[in-house]
């Protein structure tokens, strides 16, 4: 008999899938039916398990497992209670496993000395080295506290600017661990204050008998974290400040309407993306945040800002090859109103583009760009040093990368442009450097950079080149 291929082709579509699926090969399965923690002296248990991407009782796939496994990893490093973190499958049969999860945990108790310099960074002071510019003191510094990942500290600073603070965050405040809730307040006082720019180097303004500037601080922030990567905050904070009459004097527009006091109170949601594999010094993931302000709500106001800042970055990661990372980042600012001085923002303190060190561009709007090619000179180590007295510091960690770099940025100001040669055009720097990173999240960065005038030199920071 002779039979149709057509007949035979749809005879085959129409079998059920299973006719020919015997003999497939399926991928294995991982049926968790138990999380086991050690190590955890301090830390507790429910803190832990909050960061894993996986429950007991969950059923996946053998890959999607694995790849659980190391996210998980990485959450409970990036919380920065631990040293070290490993989690280890134990197999019951073939699929039924037991996730056992062991941590070595940080010392929490720090009461650091303040050793801070009151120029921009490191680089500027260095051109005078001038000791009366450092500020000194002390922190007193509680992390974990009740083995709940809250953080408390109060400050102590004198020096160049004398200051004193406290602060107390609790992350988890309800049984889901989902709600979070941060309060702190400082009070402040500096002799030495910016009161502008001219040729883009600070106007400095110092009263040699006492304070040129007092400040008032209090705020209280609650966050929202229902799922790993994503967080949202809403915070409210009060300001107060009070100037000398000079300062008044020499800059018009320090406060609103020429005014020796500023109170206002603020108002600002932040929304934060953030699926790094480390936040100390990320090598894959990405990073995006929007964050936006109000300055002056209408009531408690006294010469108050009356602006809307929108602040957005993201930032990607990708590693082509274990010891290669790329990384691109774009981040601006844009400021709706016009602000007095004394809260707008440029480039050259928090963000700036590198080669420019020695610059400070006032502005209302800025962007930023960022472009690195990250190489992996010392792979990540860690050691155990038996000799040391506390387990918490037996743990040393160490890794070496080389950082090519090229920032472009650019600052909108319609007001100082005139006495501002770097103020709106765009503004490049290239470079490479060398960065370090330790143990308890240090990382120190040498890096050569030539700019778009022509100028070079070696720059040292303290953080992250991202």
């Amino acid at each position: 008999m002779v039979r149709s291929p057509l007949l035979v082709l749809i005879f085959m579509l129409l079998l059920p899938r299973g006719a020919f699926a015997q003999g497939e090969a399926t991928e294995p399965t991982a049926h968790i039916v138990g999380v086991s923690v050690f190590g955890n002296r301090i830390t507790k248990e429910r803190i832990i398990l909050r960061e894993m991407v996986f429950q007991d009782g969950d059923t996946m796939p053998s890959s999607e497992f694995y790849t659980k496994l190391e996210r998980s990893r990485q959450n409970l490093m990036n919380t920065g209670l631990f040293n070290t973190v490993a989690l280890l499958p134990v197999y019951i049969d073939a699929s039924t496993v037991v996730v056992e999860v062991t941590v070595n945990e940080r010392w929490y108790l720090w009461p650091t000395i303040i050793f801070d310099l009151a120029d921009p960074n490191f680089n500027t002071w260095w051109l005078t080295k001038d000791f009366s510019r450092v500020n000194y003191g002390m922190y007193l510094y509680r992390y974990n506290l009740r083995g709940r990942n809250e953080t408390a500290y109060i400050k102590a600073q004198l020096g160049y600017t004398r200051q004193f603070g406290f602060r107390y965050k609790v992350p988890n405040i309800d049984a889901k661990q989902h709600w979070g809730v941060s309060i702190g307040g400082s009070y402040e006082e500096q002799a030495e204050i910016t009161t502008g720019t001219r040729d883009n180097l600070r106007t400095l303004v110092r009263n040699e008998h006492g304070s040129n500037r007092d400040q008032w601080k209090a705020d209280v922030e609650v966050t929202l974290r229902r799922s790993h990567d994503v967080r949202h905050t809403a915070r409210l904070r009060y300001n107060q400040a009070e100037i000398r009459d000079t300062i008044a004097t020499m800059a018009l527009d320090y406060f609103d309407d020429a005014s020796l006091e500023t109170r206002f109170l603020s108002l600002g949601y932040s929304f934060i993306w953030d699926r790094r594999d480390s936040r100390v010094y990320t090598r894959v993931g990405h990073f995006e945040e929007l964050r936006i302000d109000r300055y002056g709500l209408g009531f408690l106001d006294q010469a108050a800002p009356d602006i809307t800042t929108v602040y957005a970055t993201t930032k990607h990661w990708w590693k082509p090859h274990d010891k290669w990372t790329l990384n691109l980042s774009l981040r601006g600012k844009y400021t709706l109103g016009t602000p007095p001085y004394y809260v707008q923002e440029g480039l050259g303190y928090a963000n700036s583009v590198r080669g420019y060190e020695y610059y400070v561009i006032d502005g209302e709007h800025f962007a930023l760009g960022k472009a690195n090619v990250v190489f992996q000179l010392v792979r990540p180590r860690t050691k155990r040093v038996e000799a040391m007295p506390m387990e918490a510091f037996r743990t040393l960690y160490f890794a070496v990368y080389i950082n090519a770099f090229s920032d472009l940025g650019r600052v909108w100001d319609p007001r100082y442009a005139s006495a501002n040669f770097l103020a709106n055009r765009w503004i490049n720097g290239n470079g490479i450097g060398l960065d370090v990173v330790t143990s308890y999240d240090q990382v120190i960065r040498g890096e050569y950079s030539v700019n778009a005038l022509g100028e070079h030199g070696f720059f040292l920071h303290f953080t992250q080149p991202f």
